[in-house]
């Protein structure tokens, strides 16, 4: 009986490991550490969670452009975790700000939800597509936020 428990404890150690990337600290996007690569933070604040959106949107554009759609997956899911965050963050702020402030996160998670699922299969969504909203719904985020 103990031996089972030992092994199962010792599989389920090894189930999620990545042997393939180094030990020790992990960074993400926004060089943050992170215990594991798809670990999300909380995000405390607006100001820090626009640093990080911020920070995804490039990484996202930059992989798009070079024409590299795999180099944004996991920006793109990072990006889906922090938008989800964002409202709860606005929770104190006029009625007018924080509906501004959901008309952007919506747009801009239904532009990111597109060019995730062309990864997984979905329907071909080049970024040219969707690029003026998710500029525009940035500016008018950091509108919202001042």
């Amino acid at each position: 009986m103990k031996l089972n428990l030992a092994c199962c404890l010792i599989g389920v150690c090894f189930v999620g490991c990545n042997p393939s990337q180094p030990a020790g600290k992990k960074t993400n996007a926004t060089g943050n550490s992170a215990a594991r690569p798809h670990e999300h933070e909380s995000v405390t604040s607006l100001p820090i969670a626009m640093k990080q959106l911020s920070a995804h949107v490039q990484t996202i554009a930059k992989a798009f452009e070079e024409k590299k759609p795999d180099d944004a997956h996991d920006a793109l899911h990072d990006i889906g975790y922090l938008l989800k965050s964002i409202p709860a963050l606005a929770k104190d702020m006029s009625d007018e700000k924080k509906s501004a402030i959901m008309k952007s996160v919506g747009e801009l998670k239904e532009s990111f939800d597109a060019l995730d699922d062309m990864l997984h299969g979905g329907p071909e969504t080049p970024y040219s597509k969707v690029e003026e909203r998710i500029t525009t719904a940035m500016a008018n985020l950091r509108t919202a936020i001042e």
